[in-house]
């Protein structure tokens, strides 16, 4: 085989660059790689572009380091190794390491859907009449963590819903809705109006503070 120095000098090696770097490209087009997986990481996290393409960019990086590796150490170990022989131990390796992932998926998808669905089940608390409330409730919603609390200080009592951390919250108002229900059996609906990075209430909560509330979330 023509070496590299010889190719430079015979100007070959600038149509094999490029055609390398297009079958690589058209390759990564193809099925596997997880590239399924990583497309819906993405969707599930509602994710930007700009994390999609980060995504990308570390999968071929870490794609292109394995590949490396694994030739490497098949120049170094190459002639001490039989292939015949080892190649059932990977497949065996290989498959128990593909169970386990798909149980360790299976297992999140079931928590996530005990801990949230569609609805979020939060159990109100009683309080004294100076309204101390607990801290803000977090839910994990399958699709982001939200916080709910009741904010009253120096204003009439009403629910806020906003998401964790510094990210937007991923419904509109019009799409949120409280329903409560007292002891006795009575509920309220309570819709939702924007304010400035979050979720108010449209009505006041009423006394006394004593109920179960449903979030309901989209659809």
């Amino acid at each position: 085989m023509t070496d590299f120095a010889s190719l430079l000098q015979q100007g070959n090696a600038w149509v094999f660059i490029p055609s390398a770097i297009l079958l690589g490209a058209l390759h990564g087009l193809e099925p596997g790689h997880s590239k399924t997986m990583m497309a819906a990481f993405i969707v599930a996290i509602r994710g930007t572009v700009a994390q999609a393409a980060l995504l990308g960019v570390c999968a071929t990086l870490s794609h292109t380091a394995v590949v490396w590796l694994v030739a490497m150490a098949g120049l170094y170990f190459g002639g001490k190794w039989n292939a015949e022989t080892s190649e059932p131990y990977f497949q065996l390796a290989s498959a128990l390491l593909i169970i386990l992932v798909a149980l360790w998926m299976l297992w999140r998808s079931w928590r996530q859907q005990q801990d949230a669905a569609n609805h979020a089940h939060i159990e109100g608390h009683s309080h004294d009449h100076d309204h101390h409330h607990d801290e803000a409730k977090r839910i994990d919603t399958g699709h982001g963590i939200v916080l709910l609390d009741i904010v009253e200080d120096g204003v009439p009592p009403r629910f806020r819903l906003r998401a964790d951390g510094s990210r937007k919250l991923a419904w509109s108002a019009s799409s949120v809705k409280i329903v409560t229900e007292r002891s006795d059996g009575a509920r309220q609906v309570f819709s939702f109006v924007h304010r400035e990075g979050f979720l108010e209430s449209a009505e006041v909560i009423p006394e006394p503070h004593e109920f179960v509330v449903r979030l309901q979330l989209g659809h």
